[in-house]
């Protein structure tokens, strides 16, 4: 017969638990990761590609994309353990003269046990969320080792741009929209790149980094316009995804892919078709649903014209 509360002594360090994210935006770091591994023209049906591309869709996505989630929650969650230990300072004085058994005295009493209840569960949520801040960006920085020098290189920049961002918890939302798109899809989408390309003709030519880098940028760009359209810019986000499809058919004109750049131009009709419907009703949700297959679509195309 088992004793009561055996079932608690288990042994173990980690609980790690998968699930989805429960996002219903497809464009975001995987996609980028995808695009980017494409664009190097370095896939093939080899199983060592097929553990390097899982492997690279487990950093930006899921270990990359906690240690963004943490750095973005409410700040007061992370900092609510600073100035001691959990449980001190969490009873406050009573009023002067207070009758015991008194009406202001069990007031007193009832809101003591409130705050040191709430400022425990704070402190709880604080080292948790550290904690999976220390894991995902260990594990993010091994993962990335695997895969090579230039992800590695590039964790190591996106956890200093996810630093920035803790860092400017207050700062203007057009700044921390900048950030998220550079992280989540700028630097996922080169992270595809470098996991697959020839680094070695990188390193001896450094002219070759313009290309795969104004790539990126038009990525970052569309998942901005994303970002710009999920808030309160619906202008200023449709006009930004226009301009970043048709900065990436442009592009592919200027390197001789015209078949490649009217395919572009032919998915960005729809998504201007349905921009006035956005504008007049102002359903976000609505227009993104609709428009993110073109989307997604029309940036591999444009990762396809750039492996050519």
């Amino acid at each position: 017969m088992e004793k009561p509360g055996s079932e608690s002594i288990q042994g173990r360090l980690l609980n790690l638990e998968a699930r989805s994210a429960g996002s219903q935006i497809w464009l975001g770091p995987g996609w980028a990761l995808l695009c980017g591994a494409v664009a190097s023209a370095g896939l093939d049906m080899g199983w060592r590609t097929l553990i390097s591309l899982l492997l690279a869709i487990l950093l930006v996505d899921s270990l990359l994309g906690t240690v963004w989630s943490v750095v973005t929650a409410d700040r007061r969650t992370l900092v609510a353990a600073e100035g001691g230990n959990r449980g001190q300072n969490t009873r406050l004085s009573a009023l002067p003269y207070t009758v015991p058994g008194s009406f202001s005295y069990r007031f007193f009493d009832f809101l003591r046990g409130r705050v040191s209840r709430w400022r425990d569960t704070l402190s709880s949520e604080a080292d948790s969320s550290l904690r999976s801040l220390a894991f995902s960006s260990l594990f993010a920085l091994v993962v990335a080792a695997l895969l090579g020098e230039g992800p590695l290189l590039l964790t190591g920049v996106a956890l200093v741009i996810a630093a920035s961002r803790f860092a400017l918890a207050r700062s203007q939302e057009v700044v921390r929209l900048a950030l998220g798109s550079c992280f989540l899809a700028g630097l996922a989408w080169l992270m595809g790149y470098a996991a697959f390309c020839d680094v070695a003709s990188l390193s001896s030519d450094k002219s070759l980094l313009a290309e795969p880098l104004l790539w990126a940028a038009i990525y970052a760009a569309a998942f901005h316009a994303y970002q710009l359209l999920s808030s309160a810019g619906l202008a200023k986000g449709a006009a930004l995804l226009n301009l970043a499809q048709i900065a990436a058919a442009t592009v592919l004109v200027v390197l001789k892919q015209p078949i490649l750049a009217g395919v572009v131009g032919l998915l960005l009709l729809p998504q201007m078709l349905l921009q006035p419907s956005l504008l007049k009703t102002g359903d976000r949700l609505w227009y993104l649903r609709r428009v993110q297959v073109f989307t997604i679509a029309a940036m591999m195309v444009m990762a396809a014209g750039a492996a050519i």
